[in-house]
């Protein structure tokens, strides 16, 4: 019994050659029957002894995928990792969670949850003792970098363990009361955590949007160019744009496909299902596009659009690199942010930036929660920022309103400024009240 809620070692050959396999037991969904499962640790010639072997597995955490049962008074590693291997890496539909969610719980799991309540019973945490600990985690510094951790981190901690104790009662792990719950309803005594951030998005406006394109207009970077020009008039997510190609423009039905994405180095399968439809395409916006397949040497419909030519069109360009070193540069020379600036700005922001432009004319808020394919319009109202100019001409309104005259003699209204940009041969035309 020990070896099976320990796991047992194998050797076995691969073309690698002779493998270390860690080995152990998991209830197959099926039918709840003990299967045998296993995952790879290392090579024996690495590892030529069983300890070292045993270490190795230690190393990578591989007791992660034990399948233990859960006994009467369980602790709270117990059910989180019962909540793991049967809910979080599940591969069904109800409930499944797309790639980059499962790797943000784990790391909150593994490296702030587990160390401080995993010895803990499970039905002896306390609501008051979960927020003491919040506070902690908000004022003290944490792991390797030296800093309290963010409040919407701590946010995503709080919904991990909640999580885990809506499925341990679930699956009938601990008694269903409220009171065994720590994380119960706040008005029902659970634990309190703060989920509003500080963060504010920055965002580009068309104006500044023309001009960081014109410092991307050259030659030797058509591709961040164009890229560019896609995030800002789709709204895609960088994992969604990056992993675009060639088959995806639908030139037919004016849309661009949105089939995978691309996170990490690796193919995903999106943020979710629901998020995955195609987004529109103005004519204008595949004539964009059709020259940018006109210069690049990767135009096949198996190509990606915006590839890594370092990788010879082998893989997608990287969104983070791209955007540190063109992106960002070319923010600071349109004056969207400062030049030192550390604060958060990416691809991202143009997602913020378009939903803004749509709120602030007019748009209707359903167009702009599908554009942006969100499936709560709550979700869509927390990219819409304020705008300045707005406010300020929504000041003026009440101020005619109760005859408060500025020193300007013309009418409130009455002054609009056109603005013209050139971008290389392109132009583009924005008219500000």
């Amino acid at each position: 019994m020990a070896k099976v809620q320990r796991g047992w070692l194998r050797k076995k050959k691969y073309a690698e050659g002779m493998t270390w396999l860690f080995c152990f037991q998991v209830t197959r969904p099926s039918d709840g029957k003990r299967v045998e499962n296993c995952k790879p640790v290392g090579l024996v010639a690495n590892f030529p002894g069983e300890k070292a072997a045993w270490v190795e597995v230690g190393k990578l955490g591989l007791e992660k995928h034990l399948d233990n049962p859960v006994g009467p008074e369980p602790t709270f590693k117990e059910i989180a990792e019962h909540w793991r291997l049967r809910e979080l890496r599940k591969e069904g539909i109800i409930g499944k969670k797309a790639v980059e969610t499962v790797n943000c719980s784990e790391h909150n799991l593994d490296n702030y949850v587990l160390p401080r309540w995993g010895g803990c019973l499970a039905e002896s945490i306390k609501p008051s003792q979960v927020e003491g600990w919040f506070e902690v985690l908000a004022t003290v510094p944490q792991g390797t970098r030296k800093k309290p951790l963010k409040w919407p981190t701590i946010d995503k901690i709080n919904s991990v363990m909640s999580q885990v104790y809506a499925h341990a009662q679930r699956q009938g792990l601990i008694l269903a009361e409220m009171n065994s719950n720590p994380f119960r309803p706040p008005r029902l005594g659970g634990a309190r955590c703060k989920s509003a951030s500080d963060y504010e998005a920055k965002v580009v406006n068309p104006q500044q949007m023309v001009a960081i394109l014109g410092e991307l207009d050259k030659p030797k970077t058509k591709l961040e160019w164009a890229l560019a020009l896609v995030h800002g008039a789709t709204a895609l997510r960088p994992e969604e744009c990056f992993a675009l190609k060639w088959c995806d423009v639908d030139y037919s039905n004016n849309q661009i496909l949105v089939r995978r994405a691309w996170s990490k180095g690796k193919l995903t399968g999106g943020k979710t299902r629901g998020s995955m439809k195609p987004v529109p395409m103005h004519p204008a916006l595949a004539d964009y596009l059709n020259e940018w397949r006109s210069a690049t040497p990767y135009s096949k419909d198996s190509d990606w659009i915006f590839p890594s030519l370092k990788e010879k069109g082998r893989i997608p360009r990287s969104a983070s690199m791209c955007g540190k070193d063109y992106l960002r540069p070319a923010a600071v020379a349109a004056g969207v942010i400062n030049e030192g600036d550390n604060s958060r700005f990416g691809w991202h922001n143009l997602r913020h930036s378009l939903a803004t432009f749509f709120g602030s004319n007019d748009v209707h808020p359903s167009v702009i929660q599908t554009v942006l394919r969100h499936a709560k319009q709550q979700t869509t109202t927390r990219y819409i920022h304020a705008v300045s100019d707005k406010q300020l001409e929504a000041q003026g309104l009440y101020l005619d309103a109760i005859k408060i005259r500025t020193t300007d003699p013309q009418p409130s209204g009455t002054h609009r400024l056109r603005v013209e940009h050139r971008v290389g041969e392109k132009s583009a035309e924005y008219v500000t009240a």
